[in-house]
């Protein structure tokens, strides 16, 4: 053997010595890595600050894991990077993300969302009750008070509500969804801008049912989804966020328990139909009543209030006030309910939540083609509605 030969067979030796801890280090030491050079971002979006770049294959320790983002430290920096350009080893994964995951089988995201369960429905079945639903062919009810078809179910009873002082016509409108194609969002233009009254907005998207909805756009903070489609997406601490989930499942999330980074993965994940922004929260964790509220608005007014029993079955509550005449009670007058009043209200109707909506002379309520409840001097413009309407191949 010559001397050239031994010395490629030392520098060999060496090359695989020191190359292959380095690959079993990169499976075993509990990183995950960078698959491509890869942005670290100040938030869960791909619009935001880029704090700094890093090289493919750079070490990165997983502080909480999403299906499209990951909030990451790498050296003493954290931010966010996105998932799928990240190997990441079991041994790296959050250990709390993992049970949840073995559990639910299904994304790990969704079972971190607040108020949620992994529930998911059945493709091609209805969300709701189908017993609540006609069957294909047959023709569309409606009466005064309920409206049934292939795709809805709505009825509407109405309530004198007597607290002395404190009393108001109040209108419960009971309803149940095929999907979520029927519980849309109605803007009177296009996003913060113009108003229009409730019957035009409803015209305009042939709702069959629709209420004042959250005035968002009057609001300088705070996430704004409807339908799908985020609108605004800055931190909130001071309104509960009331969140409609893809899956039909609605939950209050109180002000001071919101985490913005977790609201972000969950709307760019798109997991999120709607969200409402006015508040308060009306019914705790428990679907029980409350004493106190997030909010300096709590004596008697007119109000709109959105209501949650179970995936595809929902209310909407329209509570008349400001001393409107009362079509219950004639002869008397609407002065309305308090913020207490309202969340006794909605635990005796069996919700499992339930959420304060803009009120005043915003509140009232349509159906069937015309104003249904009483609003105070007929009402004032809108932005924005929530509204029920057939989906868009039925129409």
């Amino acid at each position: 053997m010559t001397k050239r030969m031994i010395v490629w067979f030392v520098v060999l030796a060496l090359f695989f010595s020191a190359a292959l801890p380095v690959q079993a280090e990169s499976a075993a030491d509990g990183y995950a890595r960078t698959t491509t050079s890869l942005k670290l971002r100040k938030e869960p979006d791909a619009s935001a600050k880029v704090l700094d770049t890093y090289k493919k294959d750079t070490p990165v320790t997983i502080l909480e894991w999403g299906e499209t983002w990951c909030r990451v430290q790498v050296g003493k920096r954290t931010g966010y990077m996105m998932t799928e350009y990240l190997s990441i080893p079991q041994s790296a994964m959050p250990a709390q993300k993992e049970e949840k995951a073995a559990e639910s089988g299904e994304s790990r995201s969704a079972s971190a969302a607040p108020g949620r369960t992994d529930f998911q429905p059945t493709p091609g079945e209805p969300l709701c009750d189908p017993a609540y639903l006609l069957d294909e062919g047959q023709e569309i009810i409606r009466t005064s008070t309920t409206y049934q078809s292939q795709n809805i179910y709505i009825s509407i009873s109405s309530h004198w509500v007597d607290h002395g002082s404190d009393r108001a016509d109040v209108y419960v409108a009971d309803i149940y969804v095929r999907s979520l194609e029927s519980f849309q969002r109605g803007l009177a233009d296009q996003w913060t801008k113009g108003t229009a009254k409730i019957t035009a907005i409803s015209e305009k998207y042939g709702a069959i049912l629709s209420m004042t909805s959250d005035s968002a756009e009057n609001l300088d903070m705070g996430w704004v989804i409807m339908n799908g489609e985020i609108l605004r997406k800055t931190k909130n601490r001071k309104r509960d966020l009331c969140i409609l989930y893809t899956n039909g499942e609605m939950a209050v999330i109180p002000a001071g328990e919101l985490v913005h980074e977790q609201i972000a993965a969950l709307a760019q994940g798109g997991e999120i139909w709607q969200t409402f922004l006015f508040g308060p929260a009306l019914l705790d964790s428990e679907g029980k009543h409350m004493t106190e509220f997030n909010s300096s608005v709590g004596i008697h007014n007119p109000r709109s209030i959105i209501g949650y029993y179970e995936p595809g079955h929902y209310c909407f509550v329209q509570v008349d006030g400001r001393g409107t005449q009362s079509r219950l009670s004639p002869g008397r007058t609407n002065k309305g309910l308090t913020l207490a009043q309202v969340s006794q209200f909605m635990e005796e109707l069996g919700c499992k939540a339930a959420y304060n909506l803009d009120g005043g002379q915003s509140s009232v309520m349509y159906f069937n083609g015309g104003i249904f409840s009483t609003p105070q001097k007929g009402g004032r413009k809108l932005g924005d509605v929530v509204m029920i309407v057939e989906p868009e191949e039925e129409k």
